[in-house]
C-alpha cells in the first residue's frame, strides 16, 4: 500500500498531521450501526481518506507553559471526537459535504483529479471541516458543560472563516485552540467570576500565590514585557532586580527560574515541521531529510553478491555529557528503524533514524542515517547534531552470487571474518569489514571564503573535551592511553561484548560481566584496527608500547641518546654523530 500513496492529495496530508501531531485515530462514522456492534472498528489512513464522512479521535495537550495543565484533571490533556466531512474537488461545490467516494484510487493520479473540466464550481480550499456543534465532543469531566460550549463555538467560528483560505482548516484550527486555550480558560473564569459572586472574587485571584511555581498569565505578560525591557542592562543581578519591580508580585530569584524553564521547553520542545517529516512516506518527503551515509570500511565479500542489515547495535555518545549507550536498530517490517530514549546521566531527548539501502563490494554503504543529540567522532562539523561512535555488532542478509538465495548471519563484529554456508548450492560465503564511518568531511563555507585582512582578536575559548570517536588516519584520546597503563597506545576490541576499552581493567570497571581475552587491537596513533601481535602497526609502522629500556639492544631497544646509559658505548657515539651532523649543517649554511 506505501507503493500506491496518493501523493498530491491534500486530505491524505492533513489526516496524516493530525495523527503525527494530536495523536489522531479513525474510525467509520456508519460502523456497527444496524449491526449491533459496540464500537467501530480503527481505520487505517490509507482506507480513511478516501471516505465522506470519517470519525477522528485526537487528544489536545496544552503546549502554553502558562497554562494551567491541572484543571484538566488527572490526563492533563482534552480529548475531542471530531467527525470530519470531505467535498471532493472532482465533484465541484454542488456535492454535499459528506458524500461516499466509490472507491479508493489504485494510482496516485486518480486522487486529486483536475477541477478545471466541466464548468464545476470553484471548491473549498480544506478538503476536511466540521459544520456543526453536534460534529464536535469533548471528552473531559473537568471541563464544565458551559466552557465546552465556548470551545466548540470557536472552533467553529475558526472553520467556517478560513474554511476557503486554509489548506488543512481542521488541523489549522487545533492548533489555532492550542495556543489560545490560556486565554479562553482565562475569559471564561473571569466571565462566570462577575456572573456567580458579589464578593471580591477577583481581588482575590490577583493576589500573589503562596506557591512561587504557579504564575497568573497576567504575571508572565509581565515577565515578557520585562525581559523586553531590561535586555540592554549587562549586569545580572541588576537586570532581575528590574524584572522583578515590574511583576511585583514575584521575587528576582523565582523570575529567573521562570525564565530558565520556559527557555529549556522551548529548546527541547520539537518543531512540528520536523516531527511531520521524521516518519512522512517516502512519496511525500524523504524519510531522512538531514542524514548521512552509514559505509563498511575494508568490506570484503566472497561470493556474495549484495547484502542487507536486519539489525544491528551501534554504540554512541550524548553530546551534552558524553555518556556512551547502546542503540539497538531492527528493522522488522518497517521501511525505518527509529531509536527513541533520554540520556540516562542528564535526560537529554535522544533520537535516531536509520533508512537501509543494498550494499555490495564497490558500494558498501549499509543505509542512511539521522541522530540527534549525540556525540560524533573527532574533529566533527559543529552543525551536525549527531554522529556515530561505534557499531558493535549486528545481522545481515547474504545473497549468493550463484544461486541468488539469501542467508542471514548474526553477531557480525569488525574486524571479524564471517562465514555461512548457502542453503541452495551450499557455497562458502563470507563477510569481512575492518570499521564503520559515518557522514564525510566536508568545508565549511566559512573556511572556503576569503578571510579579510583584519580579524579582530578573540578571548581563548576553553578547550572542548576530545570526542570518543572512531575514525581512520586520526590518533584515539590519549593516543590511545588510559590510568591502568600509561604506555599503552592501543584499545583491545573484547569478544565478550564486541566493545573497545584501553585494557581488561577499563572493561571491568564499564561492564557488569568479565572480559574475555580480545582478538583485535585499534592502533592508539592512526586508529587502524588489526589482529592482536607484538609487531608493529601496519598503519603508521610503530610500536604499540612506549620502550621501557636503557640500552642500545642491537637497535630495538632504545634510540635516544639522552635516555641511554651511561654504561652503554652507544651513548657517547651517537651523541657524536648527532654533534657532527649539526656542526655540517652549520657550516653549509654559511658557506
Amino acid at each position: 500500500m506505501s507503493d500506491l500513496l496518493p501523493v498530491r492529495d491534500d486530505g491524505y496530508v492533513e489526516l496524516f498531521k493530525l495523527q503525527r501531531l494530536f495523536g489522531a485515530t479513525f474510525s467509520d462514522c456508519h460502523g456497527g450501526a444496524g449491526s449491533g456492534e459496540a464500537a467501530a472498528q480503527p481505520l487505517p489512513i490509507e482506507h480513511a481518506w478516501c471516505r465522506g464522512e470519517v470519525n477522528a479521535a485526537v487528544v489536545l495537550r496544552p503546549t502554553d507553559p502558562a497554562f494551567p495543565v491541572a484543571c484538566l484533571g488527572d490526563d492533563r490533556a482534552i480529548a475531542m471526537r471530531l467527525t470530519l466531512r470531505r467535498q471532493w474537488p472532482s465533484e465541484g461545490a454542488s456535492q454535499e459535504l459528506g458524500a461516499e467516494k466509490p472507491a479508493c484510487p489504485a494510482d496516485p493520479g486518480d486522487a486529486a483529479p483536475s477541477a478545471d473540466g466541466g464548468g464545476a464550481a470553484p471548491t473549498p480550499a480544506s478538503c476536511y471541516s466540521v459544520n456543526a456543534a453536534a460534529d464536535i465532543a469533548i471528552d473531559n469531566a473537568s471541563i464544565s458543560h458551559e466552557l465546552k460550549l465556548v470551545i466548540k463555538k470557536v472552533m467553529l467560528t475558526f472553520v467556517s472563516k478560513y474554511r476557503a483560505s486554509q489548506r488543512y482548516v481542521v488541523y489549522e484550527c487545533l492548533k489555532f485552540l492550542d495556543r489560545e486555550l490560556a486565554r479562553i480558560f482565562a475569559l471564561y473564569g473571569s466571565q462566570q467570576s462577575k456572573k456567580e459572586a458579589k464578593e471580591p472574587a477577583a481581588a482575590a485571584s490577583a493576589t500573589p500565590s503562596s506557591d512561587p511555581d504557579t504564575w497568573s498569565l497576567q504575571e508572565q505578560k509581565s515577565l515578557e514585557f520585562a525581559l523586553a525591557k531590561t535586555k540592554s542592562l549587562a549586569d545580572p543581578a541588576k537586570r532581575w532586580a528590574a524584572v522583578a519591580s515590574v511583576v511585583k508580585t514575584k521575587t528576582a530569584e523565582e523570575c529567573r527560574r521562570r525564565f530558565q524553564r520556559c527557555r529549556e521547553q522551548l529548546l527541547n520542545k520539537a518543531t512540528e515541521e520536523h516531527k511531520s517529516l521524521a516518519t512522512m512516506p517516502k512519496d511525500f518527503e524523504t524519510v531522512l531529510a538531514k542524514s548521512d551515509e552509514l559505509r563498511l570500511l575494508e568490506l570484503e565479500l566472497e561470493k556474495v553478491s549484495v547484502i542487507n542489515v536486519v539489525s544491528f547495535v551501534a554504540q554512541l555518545a550524548c553530546t551534552r555529557c558524553e555518556a556512551l549507550f547502546d542503540a539497538t536498530f531492527a528493522m522488522g517490517d518497517k521501511k525505518t528503524a527509529v531509536v527513541q530514549r533520554s540520556c540516562s546521566n542528564c535526560s537529554m531527548a535522544q533520537r535516531g533514524e536509520f533508512q537501509p539501502q543494498i550494499a555490495f563490494g564497490t558500494q558498501p554503504v549499509i543505509g542512511r542515517m539521522s541522530l540527534e543529540n549525540c556525540v560524533f567522532r573527532a574533529g566533527c562539523r559543529r552543525h551536525e547534531l549527531t554522529a556515530l561512535q561505534d557499531l558493535i555488532n549486528g545481522e545481515f542478509y547474504l545473497t549468493c552470487e550463484a544461486c541468488d538465495t539469501q542467508c542471514k548471519v548474526r553477531d557480525v563484529q569488525n574486524g571479524l571474518r564471517k562465514r555461512s554456508s548457502c542453503r541452495g548450492c551450499f557455497a562458502s560465503l563470507t563477510l569481512q569489514f575492518n570499521t564503520v564511518e559515518f557522514g564525510h568531511e566536508a568545508p565549511s563555507p566559512q573556511a572556503i571564503a576569503v578571510k579579510p585582512k583584519f580579524v579582530p582578536p578573540r578571548a581563548p575559548r576553553p578547550k572542548a573535551q576530545q570526542a570518543r570517536g572512531l575514525k581512520v588516519g586520526t590518533p584515539l584520546p590519549d593516543n590511545g592511553a588510559c590510568k591502568h597503563y600509561r604506555k599503552s597506545f592501543r584499545w583491545f576490541r573484547f569478544p565478550c561484548c564486541g566493545k573497545l576499552f584501553p585494557c581488561d581493567g577499563c572493561h571491568d570497571e564499564a561492564s557488569d560481566h568479565p572480559y574475555e581475552p580480545a582478538h583485535m587491537i585499534v592502533c592508539g596513533r592512526c586508529s587502524t584496527q588489526q589482529p592482536v601481535s607484538n609487531s608493529k602497526c601496519r598503519g603508521c609502522d610503530r610500536g604499540f608500547t612506549a620502550s621501557s629500556s636503557s640500552y642500545w639492544e642491537g637497535g630495538k631497544g632504545c634510540r635516544d641518546a639522552v635516555k641511554l646509559s651511561r654504561k652503554d658505548s652507544k651513548k657517547y657515539g651517537l651523541m657524536r654523530r648527532q654533534a657532527n651532523a649539526m656542526a655540517r649543517d652549520s657550516s653549509d649554511r654559511k658557506g
